[in-house]
């Protein structure tokens, strides 16, 4: 289940954080997990999104009003969550406070074998603690190694939620195939698909962020719409969206 949150920022705090401020939202999001009974795997986060501007690796907000994307595998997990984060009042992101206003139900998608996504906050392939990063930042999105990692991820997970072996079994078909359009414009500037974040334990790693096409089983598009793609999802990485 998902829901979309819509903050006001109290005009007496800061109105910029980092671009790369996944940690910042961990670090505000994560006391209020854990103090619900419910398994911190089974959440995932976007971005913060509002009318803002990059300047020199900030995003600076034009606008007071802001919004999160929240999701969780089980309704009421999404539903508790939600709930504290208006109990609280307000939310810290760095020095920028958020005053929850409005929430929203995200309605599901139809879940069909073949979908296309984009990224509202990075993908990361490999867990920072125990792969080797550097290794990841030279993974080419095109390569049967960049979806074969994304698979192994999701599979992993899968098998930790609950998920049989039997049904597991059935999810061998995964091909993940970025949008050549944004890969020929991304060659054509110079520029590198990935870029550089820190985990929720301060660990540097290699993020994702691209449109995609998935095919694979529609329980696992439905895993992946609920508890996002990639690994630290938890963290807030790995939140996607249906191209409309």
């Amino acid at each position: 289940m998902r829901f979309k949150i819509s903050f006001i920022r109290d005009q007496s705090s800061a109105n910029s954080i980092p671009l790369h401020h996944q940690k910042l939202l961990t670090d505000a999001l994560v006391p209020l997990m854990e103090g619900i009974s419910e398994i911190r795997k089974h959440y995932n986060f976007s971005s913060l999104k509002g009318t803002s501007k990059i300047q020199n690796g900030l995003m600076r907000f034009l606008s007071s009003k802001i919004t999160l994307v929240i999701s969780g595998r089980k309704k009421e997990a999404a539903e508790n969550l939600v709930q504290a984060i208006f109990d609280k009042k307000s939310l810290m992101v760095g020095k920028m406070k958020l005053i929850p206003r409005h929430k929203e139900i995200i309605a599901d998608p139809d879940f069909q074998t073949k979908m296309r996504y984009l990224c509202i906050s990075p993908l990361i392939l490999a867990d920072p603690n125990r792969d080797n990063q550097k290794a990841q930042d030279q993974v080419d999105p095109t390569s049967h190694q960049f979806s074969d990692l994304l698979y192994n991820a999701v599979l992993d997970r899968m098998e930790h939620s609950g998920f049989t072996e039997a049904q597991l079994n059935e999810y061998a078909e995964f091909e993940v195939t970025p949008d050549m359009e944004y890969v020929h414009k991304v060659q054509e500037s110079g520029k590198k698909f990935s870029r550089q974040y820190k985990s929720f334990s301060g660990q540097p790693m290699v993020g994702f962020l691209l449109p995609f096409t998935l095919h694979a089983h529609p329980d696992v598009h439905k895993f992946i719409w609920e508890s996002g793609l990639g690994v630290l999802t938890d963290e807030g990485y790995g939140m996607v969206d249906v191209v409309k």
